[in-house]
């Protein structure tokens, strides 16, 4: 994976979240595309992997969580030196992996995620983190786009209130007018953001699953409340 540019990392501090294209070469591309594949092949039941917060939707939409334990191509990459650089630099201190999954959009039906930032789903203090979000095939209004709300995160550090929504499976932390910018990226494309990052991600209604991988970094390892048991994993770079 090539470096982040500084004018890329300039916009990360501004406005929380920059756009690499092109970061993946076309090896490790094939080899996440090839594991996610082989991923699919599994039951959508077992995609939840005992988290307290269920948002997987069956087909429409899954989360292929923690896979690096048994996936060493996986491990090797982000726990690698690129990715632990490129973590280091946005947060400006050592990096933890704390979680990462493959998102897969279903054909047709795939189900769109609605405005939230990644801290909303936390219900516990904690230092903000670095998600690294992948696009392992081509993204666009048609098939599931990231979209997100440009803001200084470090000016304006706070989480917004998020409601749980049944129907759709998820936490919303915004509902204002705001359509916020959408981030159309080749696969290949690496999108770096702040966990208090308002974004979404709209719906595929194409005849092919849309497919991302992302994983996340903190600054400090998250514990889950009153204990020393990592909240997901607490692994240093």
């Amino acid at each position: 994976m090539r470096g982040i540019s500084a004018q890329e990392l300039e916009q990360f501090r501004s406005v929380g979240y920059a756009v690499m294209p092109g970061a993946l070469n076309a090896h490790v591309l094939a080899q996440l595309r090839s594991i996610c594949d082989g991923l699919l092949c599994e039951p959508p039941d077992d995609d939840h992997g005992g988290q307290s917060h269920d948002i997987g939707r069956g087909q429409d939409r899954r989360f292929l969580r923690h896979r690096h334990r048994d996936q060493p191509a996986l491990s090797a990459l982000i726990l690698g030196a690129e990715f632990g650089e490129l973590a280091r630099r946005c947060l400006e201190a050592s990096p933890w992996l704390f979680n990462e999954q493959f998102v897969v959009k279903g054909p047709h039906t795939g189900a769109s995620f609605a405005w939230h930032q990644d801290s909303g789903y936390l219900d516990q203090p904690h230092a903000p983190y670095l998600s690294v979000w992948i696009a392992l095939d081509d993204t666009n209004a048609e098939n599931g786009a990231l979209s997100v709300i440009p803001r200084d995160v470090w000016a304006e550090p706070g989480i917004e209130l998020h409601r749980w929504d049944e129907y759709g499976k998820e936490r919303v932390g915004y509902e204002g007018p705001d359509t916020g910018v959408r981030l159309d990226a080749a696969a290949g494309t690496v999108v770096v953001f702040s966990s208090l990052t308002l974004h979404r991600s709209s719906a595929n209604v194409t005849p092919k699953p849309r497919r991302a991988y992302l994983v996340q970094y903190s600054p400090e390892p998250i514990y889950k409340l009153g204990t020393n048991e990592p909240k997901v994993f607490a692994k240093r770079l």
